[in-house]
């Protein structure tokens, strides 16, 4: 099953890949915050990101995800545009992490956070709002679920694409301690 949609602004494709599982893709102008309103809006739906990437460029964003349903939701049948502009009702608890690594390049606007942690439904969501609660956005994402463990890496700015300000950095490295127990 092929959908093509536009919905303000963002070109959409889903196509189902096996029985619950599709590849969605998303491009075009994204709100600030739209990673985290999209996996919480799915998690509340019972969709799970399998594995996806996303970029942010001059005209927006590229997304690809696979998404797989739980509990007998049919992904092609969900719009993903609106998704990502639902706002989250409440955050959910900090992810429980069981490693994470933050490299900060000398010559990027970003810094580049891989983090691994037992997989569950709205672990992205938790993360990415806990990063957003920092003032830190991803510019560039790669997720994948392994084994039933998460294994994320975020290239994180502040608002408007500038580096991250050491305060940040600070509140980010002690959130990344306490989640995983260091």
């Amino acid at each position: 099953m092929l959908d093509v949609a536009r919905v303000t602004g963002q070109a959409t494709q889903v196509v189902e890949v096996s029985p619950g599982v599709a590849r969605v893709e998303l491009t075009g102008e994204l709100p600030v915050g739209w990673c985290g309103n999209l996996a919480g809006a799915l998690s509340r739906r019972g969709v799970s990101i399998l594995r996806g990437n996303a970029e942010r460029h001059d005209s927006g964003w590229t997304v690809v995800l696979e998404v797989t349903s739980e509990n007998g939701t049919d992904p092609c049948d969900l719009d993903f545009s609106a998704l990502a502009n639902e706002a989250n009702p409440e955050p959910q608890g900090p992810p429980r992490l069981e490693s994470f690594v933050l490299n900060m390049p000398r010559r990027s606007a970003a810094v580049e956070l891989t983090v691994r942690g037992p997989d569950r439904r709205g672990f992205l969501a938790a993360l990415l709002d806990r990063l957003a609660l920092l003032g830190l956005f991803p510019a560039r994402i790669s997720v994948e679920t392994v084994h039933g463990m998460a294994a994320d890496t975020l290239w994180l700015q502040a608002d408007g694409g500038k580096p991250p300000a050491e305060p940040a950095l600070g509140a980010l490295r002690e959130f990344l301690r306490s989640s995983t127990g260091h």
